[in-house]
């Protein structure tokens, strides 16, 4: 009968100790950064809220040079640089949500406000179209649409648009809006070309 007691069973011993250790360590290293990074970015988030944009891209800036890939806090770190004026930096970080996370409808809105911003109209209206198939039944993102048609000329699409906002938003303050807003566009009359 075998000694398990012998040389190689104990180097296999501490080997294996040491690899769990070590996987263990990589394990929370990367919990720690994920943390942190979750934190960054929620106080960037909140700060956008507040209208504080120079703190925010402060932290949303530490959370993507950590985590690159992180969807949320390039949104957010455009939505700062927006607020900041900055059209170039606020377009790349949109766009880099929208790849990240090309199902998430909020970021495809943030960057079509960014492209309403900046003048570039028609590819607003993609990404608000888009946003608006990821989640039809959201009377926010339906008067968004018809808002930025409106501002197109598209007078048609427009009225269609703010008559599903109406019916998705019923009796909310979305929906009184969205009337208010179809009245008065009804009330405007058709540019003729």
């Amino acid at each position: 009968m075998p000694n398990l007691r012998g040389t190689g069973w104990r180097w296999l011993g501490w080997t294996t100790t040491g690899v769990l250790l070590g996987a263990l360590l990589i394990s929370l290293t990367g919990g720690i950064v994920h943390w942190r990074t979750r934190r960054l970015v929620n106080d960037g988030a909140a700060l956008v809220s507040e209208g504080r944009y120079v703190p925010a891209a402060r932290s949303l800036l530490e959370a993507v040079s950590t985590t690159p890939g992180d969807a949320r806090a390039h949104y957010y770190l455009g939505l700062a640089y927006a607020g900041l004026g900055q059209e170039t930096a606020a377009l790349r970080h949109a766009e880099d949500a929208v790849r990240l996370s090309p199902s998430e409808p909020e970021y495809e809105t943030g960057l079509a406000m960014i492209l309403l911003d900046a003048g570039r109209d028609r590819e607003a209206l993609a990404h608000l179209h888009h946003a608006a198939d990821l989640r039809p039944g959201a009377c926010d993102i339906r008067l968004l649409l018809a808002d930025a048609l409106r501002r197109a000329g598209d007078r048609d699409e427009m009225v269609h648009e703010y008559r599903v906002a109406v019916r998705l938003g019923g009796g909310s303050a979305l929906g009184a809006l969205a009337r208010e807003q179809l009245k008065a566009a009804m009330a405007e009359r058709p540019s003729i070309p």
